[in-house]
């Protein structure tokens, strides 16, 4: 009897590790003319949201050039009311070509 409660919560727990799949989020874009490693600020001048199969993107244009998209809900929800108001924004540019952040900040003023 111990061995099958055994079996059964190996076979539980490996049946439930294979559907809790981790999510992976990307934060990428088009870099503008000016974008160098380290903070990077702009204002947003549109936003628009893309479903792709089972993943949300958040794409954020910036008046002073390029683009940058993610699909991490944390950011899209930061990011969203500069695309209402076109406040500053910033982000942390880890590596230029091609365009990757990990970081982003909204300020309350153009």
């Amino acid at each position: 009897m111990i061995l099958r409660s055994i079996v059964l919560a190996v076979v539980m727990f490996l049946g439930s590790v294979a559907i809790a799949d981790a999510q992976t989020f990307v934060n990428g874009g088009v870099a503008g003319q000016f974008t160098a490693l380290g903070w990077n600020y702009g204002h947003v001048s549109n936003c628009y949201v893309v479903v792709s199969g089972s993943t949300t993107w958040f794409y954020a244009f910036i008046q002073e050039g390029g683009f940058g998209y993610t699909n991490n809900p944390a950011f899209a929800i930061i990011l969203s009311p500069a695309c209402q108001t076109g406040n500053l924004v910033g982000v942390f540019v880890t590596n230029v070509n091609p365009l990757q952040w990990s970081q982003v900040v909204t300020f309350m003023f153009k």
